[in-house]
Parts: structure tokens; sequence; C-alpha cells
């Protein structure tokens, strides 16, 4: 069983997005990390036709489970390591994009121990309150709190993403075999009290203390927004700007966001 792999989950209408990803990883992939892409079995064939056959292997999602719709990704996403491909894998998007070289040591302290994204969103949440309508910060605490509540923890608000995060296969598993088989639930049962499954596996660790949290900022620029993307091409941001400090962006396919920054 290898230290580390890249796991990609999409569909036939991410294909687009996922060929970009591809070629991204292959240019910038230093160590070979094996990168892996599930789809569901009819769209199998579209994949292998538009990225060809190099730099990735494809798995039919329902190898992993036969959950389906949109509960189903996040299942899907959650139930990887159940492959035994690897202890770690970095969890992407279809969406992402490497923009710089990346190695191991980006996502691992050691082969047992990854980098735990963790921290509070500050950044985020101080540039909405001054151009969305909204405030989001209300109901990203809303969601933690009601998984915190579950597992006995007060305090302070952890965002455990956004994506790619580096997720441990033994902190699902844990989850699975001491709180979720316990108190005879599922996955999609999880998911449907809270949609977070990043906040699942941040909270469930800080629970389990099964190893010690490193915590990381995000890997990647993420453009949640189609107002911060105007922002930053208006400001003049390339890609070599924002490489000083992210592995890579992501250009959020739900505001109809182009395929390349």
């Amino acid at each position: 069983m290898g230290s580390i792999v890249l796991y990609c989950k999409s569909y036939h209408k991410d294909v687009e997005r996922v060929k970009i990803l591809l070629d991204s990883i292959i240019q910038y992939n230093v160590d070979n990390i094996p990168f892996y892409i599930s789809v569901p079995s009819q769209d199998i064939l579209l994949f292998k036709n538009v990225l060809g056959t190099e730099g990735y292997t494809l798995i039919e999602d329902e190898l992993i489970d036969q959950s389906s719709g949109w509960i189903g990704q996040q299942v899907i996403k959650t139930q990887f390591w159940k492959l035994g491909l690897t202890k770690n894998y970095l969890c992407l998007d279809s969406d992402s994009i490497f923009i710089r070289s990346f190695f191991k040591t980006d996502f691992l302290l050691s082969d047992d121990i990854p980098y735990t994204i963790c921290h509070e969103q500050k950044e985020l949440f101080e540039w909405a309150q001054k151009v969305l309508p909204f405030n989001p910060q209300e109901s990203f605490k809303q969601d933690r709190k009601k998984i915190m509540f579950l597992f006995g923890r007060e305090g302070r608000y952890y965002d455990f993403g956004p994506s790619p995060v580096i997720w441990n296969s033994k902190v699902w598993e844990g989850l699975e075999e001491n709180y979720i088989k316990p108190n005879n639930l599922t996955f999609s049962k999880l998911i449907e009290y809270s949609a977070s499954e990043f906040s699942w596996y941040g909270e469930y660790l800080l629970h389990s203390k099964l190893f010690p949290i490193y915590p990381a900022q995000p890997l990647f620029k993420v453009f949640h927004y189609k107002e911060q993307y105007i922002e930053s091409k208006t400001k003049g941001y390339t890609l070599d700007n924002l490489a000083q400090n992210y592995l890579g962006v992501i250009l959020q396919s739900n505001w109809g966001a182009p395929l390349k920054y």
C-alpha cells in the first residue's frame, strides 16, 4: 500500500475540466504520485476517449460504492479508502488545476501522518462581508455546530476544507467502525444530516486523536464566487502570482467559471 495517491471523483459533464486537471498533473507531478479518477460506469468510454490512456487510472464509481446523486458523490469520495490502494489520498474536484510543481512532502509529514487542512476561513468571510449581499459565515457556523455537538466538542469553528483535501484512510475507517456502525447509520445518513464531508473527517480526527494534527492552510486558491474571480483578474493577479502561495487554482463550475484562469 502506497503512502499517498491523487483522486478525483467526476462525471460526464466535467470531462473537459478533468482533462485540464490531468494535463496539469502530468506537467507538475514531480514525485509521480499515482492519479486515480472514478466515474459512473456509463461514463467510462467517454473519459477514455477524451483523456487518452496516460497519466491516470480510471475506476468505476460502482466499485467504490453504489450510492448515486449528489449525496452519492460525497459518499463515494469518502469511501475511496476501501479500495485499499493507499494510506492517504489527496481528494481533488474536477475543476482543480495545478499551477506549479508539487511533491509528496506538500501533503505528508510522514507516510502515516498527513497535514490536515484546518483553519477558520477568516479571509473569505472578511471579503464576503464587503462584497456579497449575504453572510456565508452564519450558515458555515450552523453546519459545523451540528457535527461538533455529536462529538461533544466546543470552541472555535474550523474549516477542514476547501478542496483539495488530504484524507487519511484510518480516519474514515475509524468513523465507520466507531460511530457509524454502532449507531446503525450509513455515510449517506451523515451527509443528509450535514453535507460537509470535510467537517465529518476533521471533527472525527479531533475526537479520535488517531494522529497529531499539523494544520495547513488551503492548498489551492479557490474562486468560490464569480466576484472573487473578477476582482483577481481586475487587479492583474497572474498564475505566477498565485503560485507563490498555492499549488493550484479552482474555478468553481457552479458559477459558470471558465475552464482556465
